[in-house]
C-alpha cells in the first residue's frame, strides 16, 4: 500500500514527537538523579542548603546534607562551610543556626563556618553565600561545591551558575527511601519550570 500525503504526515508528527518526547524524557531523569559536577577536594567553599527544621534540631533531610558536606570537608579542611537558610515561619531558629551547631558539636572549627541565616529562597542562598564567601577571600571564579539532596543538584549547579559561580559542583546527598517518590515528583515539576 502507498503512504498517502496525510497518512505520511501523521507517521512523521507521531515519530517527531514521541522522539522529542524521549529526549525530554531523558533528560529530566538525569537532571533529577543527581548527574552534575562531583567534588574533586579542591573546593574553596562547601555551601549547604537548609531544610526544615524539628524545633532547633536539623531534620532527617537537613543531617544528611550535612553528612556529606562533613565528610567532603574533612578531606579539604581548608574549605569554608557555608550553612545556609533563613528562619522559617514555624521554626523558632534560622536553619542555618541549627546547621552551625551540628557542625560545632561535630568539631569543625567557628572559623572554618559562615552562617548565612536571612535568606528564603534557593536563589538567595547561593547569592547570599557567593557574598559571605567574598568577605572571606573566596572568589565567584573559585571552586565551590553544594551539598544537597542527590535529586536536587542539577538544580543546584544551574542556580548556581545563574548566580555567578564559575565553577560549581556537587555533593549529593541521600534521602530515605520514603521520602524518594514525593521529592522526586516535585524536582521534576521544579526543572520543567525552571527550564
Amino acid at each position: 500500500h502507498a503512504v498517502t500525503g496525510r497518512g505520511f504526515g501523521l507517521v512523521l508528527n507521531v515519530g517527531v514527537l514521541g522522539g522529542g518526547g524521549v529526549c525530554a524524557a531523558r533528560r529530566v531523569c538525569v537532571a533529577v538523579s543527581g548527574d552534575s559536577h562531583s567534588a574533586k577536594g579542591d573546593e574553596k567553599g562547601i555551601i549547604v542548603w537548609g531544610a526544615g527544621l524539628r524545633g532547633e534540631q536539623v531534620s532527617g533531610v537537613l543531617h544528611r546534607r550535612l553528612d556529606a558536606a562533613l565528610a567532603v570537608w574533612q578531606d579539604n579542611p581548608d574549605a569554608f562551610l557555608v550553612v545556609t537558610g533563613g528562619q522559617g515561619p514555624r521554626e523558632p531558629i534560622p536553619e542555618a543556626v541549627a546547621m552551625e551547631r551540628w557542625l560545632l558539636e561535630r568539631g569543625v572549627p567557628a572559623e572554618k563556618i559562615i552562617v548565612e541565616d536571612k535568606s528564603k529562597s534557593t536563589e538567595e542562598n547561593l547569592r547570599f553565600a557567593k557574598e559571605l564567601l567574598a568577605e572571606k577571600g573566596v572568589s565567584a571564579d573559585m571552586p565551590v561545591a553544594v551539598a544537597t539532596n542527590a535529586f536536587h543538584c542539577y538544580r543546584a549547579g544551574h542556580y548556581a551558575t545563574k548566580e555567578g559561580f564559575a565553577d560549581p559542583r556537587s555533593i549529593p546527598a541521600s534521602i530515605s527511601l520514603g521520602a524518594i517518590p514525593p521529592s522526586y515528583m516535585r524536582e521534576v515539576f521544579a526543572i520543567l519550570y525552571m527550564w
